[in-house]
């Protein structure tokens, strides 16, 4: 057949060159075989394309020029590829558009002419889905007329009519529709608190209600990711609250540190890791020898008024879990940073100062 992909037909030329080449240097002392892999790549192109003739004899005829074989055999195989392509999207069509002719017909009729073949099944194919889109939407709106009369009338226009029969179709929007949208439009608002009333928000985008509503539908999404990633947060503060016993408890801690969570969960993990490692210090440190029994001694008179108070004060402010918490991070702060003093005598130095005390450590 005619103007098809075949192997005879693309490698006619190259044997006709190879003979006279071959012909052209017969006086000239004949060279030695082709290098293995070189031969094994021709014996697969050989049997990849069908060429016409078994690789022993290219390699002959192309003897010294095995390169510019290959390159032949190799335009051959991508031809024949490409050929194939458009073979099954020639078949496709046809299938789709349901052509008066088999494949096989228009194959041989377009023979050496596929490009033209595909360029018109394609022009079939787009006439049809748009007539089929067009008869849809004269369904929906109830055109006046039909969609054979419209198809007739906007004969070699048809981008127009769709246009036209879109325009119709989105401003029939039923009066349901509309109401639908906006109590969808109100309750988001309600959700999401944008700021301003649904009637502001709907009088803003009259006209273009639609993107009102996928905008506040992503607001609703970005706050419904940012409750559940809080929610999570205060799982984990409760667990933690639980696990070091705090001085506070969790509702108490979270209504302090209010948008700060993430400070919070911090400062209860360091206290945590602390207890953890005083509990091993403790396992690994041997018991105490008991003491020996302690002389008799005459009963201590009782402190002055003044010192039993002052003792007092100090006691309730020890007491204080605020400030126990902050002692609990100064303890931190001193192991993690060494500053040369213990953090009791640091505390002690620090009485009542002990934010002062936070911010340089």
């Amino acid at each position: 057949q005619t103007g098809k992909v075949t192997a005879g037909s693309s490698l006619a030329a190259m044997g006709a060159a190879g003979a006279a080449a071959t012909i052209g240097s017969a006086k000239k002392k004949p060279k030695e075989g082709a290098d293995p892999a070189v031969r094994d790549e021709v014996y697969k192109l050989v049997e990849e394309t069908n060429a016409p003739k078994s690789a022993d004899e290219l390699l002959k005829i192309y003897a010294g020029r095995e390169q510019e074989l290959i390159d032949n055999l190799k335009k051959m195989k991508a031809k024949q590829a490409t050929s194939g392509d458009k073979t099954a999207e020639i078949r496709r069509l046809v299938q789709e558009t349901n052509a008066p002719k088999s494949a096989d017909e228009l194959l041989a009729a377009y023979a050496g002419r596929e490009d033209e073949l595909l360029s018109h099944l394609r022009k079939m194919k787009t006439k049809q889905d748009k007539k089929a889109e067009i008869t849809a939407l004269v369904a929906e709106v109830n055109a006046p007329k039909s969609a054979e009369e419209l198809l007739a009338a906007y004969d070699g226009r048809e981008d127009e009519l769709l246009k036209n029969l879109q325009k119709m179709k989105s401003k029939q929007l039923t009066h349901s529709d509309k109401d639908a949208r906006r109590a969808e439009i109100e309750s988001l608002v309600a959700s999401t608190s944008p700021g301003k009333s649904a009637e502001e928000l709907l009088a803003a985008y009259d006209g273009r209600e639609d993107e009102l509503l996928k905008n506040l539908q992503k607001m609703k999404a970005q706050q419904d990711n940012v409750s559940t990633d809080k929610a999570a947060k205060v799982d984990e503060i409760r667990s933690l609250v639980a696990e070091t016993n705090a001085p506070k408890s969790a509702e108490e801690l979270l209504a302090t540190y209010e948008g700060r969570e993430d400070e919070l969960i911090k400062n209860l993990n360091r206290m945590k890791s602390q207890q953890m490692k005083a509990s091993a210090t403790e396992k690994e440190t041997p018991p105490a020898p008991p003491a020996p029994p302690a002389p008799s001694t005459p009963p201590t008179p009782p402190p002055p008024a003044s010192s039993v108070e002052d003792s007092d004060k100090a006691s309730s402010v020890e007491d204080s879990p605020e400030k126990a918490e902050k002692q609990a991070e100064i303890r931190s702060l001193v192991e993690s940073t060494k500053p040369g003093k213990t953090a009791d005598e640091l505390i002690a130095a620090y009485d009542g100062k002990e934010d002062e005390l936070i911010k340089n450590l």
